[in-house]
């Protein structure tokens, strides 16, 4: 009865949010409030544990969110992106496509894909109006680029919130550098599907950008930097440096990731025409900011209901029989991700309800920080199957790519399913030469 109650939860949550046309905020709280008392918690612990949940979440990833919304605001007020997209295609011209995807991929980390999507399309537009390739096709690499780090690599929104579901924010280090290697399939599947719909006609390539690499020295630097102090903890355990408790605590407090995206936001401060838009910056970061802490704040006080319940110790018990090994938990964690994303079109909160359904085995398992990094990527693999009508991604990359309904679930949908299988296969395969 209780599985019952677990699975009938996440389908209310899907119904809410799609048929009832709920927010998935509200649907997460009222279903929290459900599944509490279907579980016999008190009434006074329920409203405790939703609200601990919320507030824990702001606590644990709210600046980290924050900071992100603040550098990527940054980046576009400043045409920072821009500039740094056309130094890639200027510097590799003869593979506009896989510069287009590498941009994607390396911008998509800091900068929420829907917004770096509608920023650097009029760059595929400028292209697209100079060359044979068409528009599509252009677009197709860089909307491949975006959602592949969007869902892979922290810090953003919902890798972040897995780990923080999961309490090892300690591990966002590792799961950055795991997340751009899983990446690599993601982003060559990309390139295959955008390779097919280029036009037919010889590619000439006559585009030209006026830009140089000094124009792009600071950006470069300010989406870089963060990502590797953030991941220097890793680096050095993996080089395997002699160093002292003090040292080592000292790089510990320095790859905080709120400590490595604060420099990040600092930095971004000395941008071209940032200081005159400060204001500006700052309200367009704050209505970045609030719809993703709201929803994750919401996503952890469902995970918390389930934390502080019996299903914490009946998941482990019912899977007891079976051979519950690290590639059994990553393929239920794929099939929950990939479930609820094509359910309700969201892949951050995909993420973060799977997350929270998944979070009884692996702690009562004792994963290994492996482990939970493979778990944590491949609940972020399922959460890219399908982008289709119900994702508002999709009709961003749809509209600006001026495709018909039909291509864009040709081509487009299809690509978001071939990255989810390529990715989480890579995800199997690295588990099998890690055992």
């Amino acid at each position: 009865m209780i599985l019952f109650y677990l699975f009938g939860s996440v389908i209310l949550i899907i119904l809410l949010s799609t048929k009832f046309k709920f927010h998935p905020v509200s649907s997460l709280i009222i279903v929290s409030l459900i599944l509490g008392v279907l579980l016999k918690i008190e009434v006074l612990d329920i409203i405790k544990f939703i609200f601990d949940g919320a507030v824990n979440s702001i606590l644990g990833i709210g600046l980290i969110i924050f900071f992100s919304c603040v550098i990527g605001q940054c980046l576009k007020q400043s045409s920072s992106l821009t500039l740094f997209s056309q130094l890639i295609l200027k510097t590799f011209k003869s593979k506009t496509l896989s510069s287009l995807n590498i941009v994607g991929l390396f911008i998509g980390s800091v900068v929420f894909c829907d917004s770096a999507f509608l920023v650097l399309s009029g760059i595929t537009k400028t292209i697209s109006s100079t060359t044979a390739y068409s528009l599509s096709s252009l677009n197709i690499s860089l909307a491949g680029g975006l959602y592949t780090s969007h869902n892979l690599i922290p810090p953003t929104p919902g890798p972040i919130a897995i780990l923080n579901n999961f309490n090892s924010m300690e591990l966002i280090g590792d799961t950055i550098i795991y997340g751009f290697l899983i990446s690599i399939p993601s982003s060559i599947i990309s390139l295959i599907f955008a390779s097919k719909i280029i036009n037919k006609t010889k590619i000439s390539i006559n585009y030209k950008f006026d830009i140089s690499y000094r124009d792009v020295f600071l950006p470069f630097l300010i989406i870089l930097i963060p990502l590797l102090i953030i991941s220097v903890n890793t680096i050095i355990e993996f080089i395997g440096l002699n160093l002292s408790k003090q040292q080592i605590e000292n790089i510990k407090n320095l790859s905080n990731p709120n400590s490595a995206l604060f420099i990040g936001m600092a930095l971004s401060f000395f941008l071209p025409k940032v200081r005159s838009k400060k204001m500006i910056i700052f309200k367009e970061s704050f209505k970045d900011f609030y719809p993703i802490i709201f929803l994750t704040s919401a996503g952890s006080a469902f995970g918390n209901i389930i934390k502080n319940s019996d299903l914490i110790n009946f998941l482990p018990l019912f899977f007891e029989s079976v051979d519950i090994s690290l590639i059994n938990i990553c393929i239920i964690s794929f099939m929950l991700g990939a479930i609820i994303k094509t359910s309700q079109g969201s892949s951050t909160s995909a993420m973060i309800i799977s997350s929270s359904l998944i979070f009884p085995l692996i702690s009562q398992l004792h994963l290994e920080s492996f482990g939970i990094i493979m778990t944590t990527l491949s609940i972020g693999a399922g959460s890219m199957m399908i982008s289709h009508v119900n994702d508002s991604y999709f009709w961003i990359v749809s509209k600006k790519s001026e495709m018909k309904l039909k291509d864009s679930l040709l081509y487009f949908s299809t690509m978001t399913v071939a990255q989810s299988v390529g990715t989480f296969v890579f995800i199997i395969f690295l588990i099998i030469i890690n055992s």
